[in-house]
């Protein structure tokens, strides 16, 4: 007698992460660098601990589920070869005036000694004659970091990285226009963030499509504008915040096509539900 299965493994995460994501955020006096560059709205009523009124679902949530999973195998890989890394540490950013600005960035490596690396390698993995396997393995690393360190003698300096998933619609289609490089102004103030704080000169965020494995990578260099855009965004939450003022709407269209920012908000009923002027939500 055959049984159907009605489940699967997809279903049962997604509906896993919706049944334990947020629905009312802490009350925080402090910018997160994930939110700079986003609605000032959303952030005002987030860090006043406003409850949801549309909460994330488990599938956009699976999003970034699989950029933590992306996050940590990048992690394994540069553990495997001996490349020192660290992971999210928490970072803060104080400017005069304005609310402290804090952030954990997914990533940040380097290699200082070839030499040392080398050793370190050689002690982690043994040296039995006898198994095969691990010779080779040892032998392919050697010959990894000869390379790498052909085109760095120097070393690689610390770097930090940031992992975003997309799905492929979105990666291909922001490739074939203005780029991923320009795609997401927001994301560069977030590496701007870390480094500012860390007094770092570049910075990398790494761009995966989670359906189909393509990936991207993107350079952050600390430039005048990005300086700009970054204190306009610190100073301007700072001052809503500080003088409990609330910011005004996103535009429901922008060059006459929806504003996706609007569509995501976690607050979209309670600011933008229709029959309303100004937000039917008063805080």
């Amino acid at each position: 007698m055959e049984t159907t299965s009605y489940w699967n493994l997809k279903d049962l995460v997604c509906d896993l992460l919706g049944a334990t994501a947020e629905r009312r955020p802490e009350p925080r006096a402090e910018i997160w660098a994930s939110d700079l560059g986003k609605p000032h709205i959303d952030r005002w009523l987030q860090m006043k601990g406003v409850p949801y009124s549309n909460p994330p679902t488990g599938e956009a949530l699976m999003t970034f589920f699989l950029g933590k999973q992306i996050e940590l195998g990048v992690e394994t890989m540069l553990a495997r070869c001996g490349v020192a890394h660290r992971a999210q540490e928490r970072l803060t950013l104080r400017v005069e005036g304005c609310l402290p600005v804090v952030g954990r960035p997914d990533l940040l490596a380097s290699v200082e000694d070839w030499e040392a690396l080398r050793a370190r390698l050689d002690r982690d993995n043994g040296h039995d004659a006898d198994d095969g396997r691990a010779a080779g393995e040892r032998l392919a690393l050697s010959q990894l970091l000869d390379s790498w360190r052909a085109r760095a003698p120097g070393g690689l300096p610390l770097t930090v990285f940031e992992v975003k998933s997309l799905n492929s619609y979105a990666f291909k289609h922001h490739r074939g226009t203005e780029g991923l490089s320009n795609a997401y102004p927001h994301h560069k103030l977030q590496v701007y963030t870390y480094l500012r704080a860390l007094g770092l000169e570049e910075g990398h965020l790494i761009y995966v499509a989670r359906d189909t494995g393509w990936m991207e990578e993107v350079v952050v260099r600390p430039t005048a504008t990005l300086e700009q855009a970054w204190l306009d965004d610190v100073e301007c939450m700072s001052a809503y915040y500080r003088y409990d003022e609330r910011p005004p709407l996103e535009p429901l269209a922008i060059d006459g096509r929806p504003n996706w920012r609007v569509a995501t908000s976690r607050y979209r009923d309670y600011l933008y539900r229709e029959g309303t002027e100004h937000g039917a939500f008063a805080f």
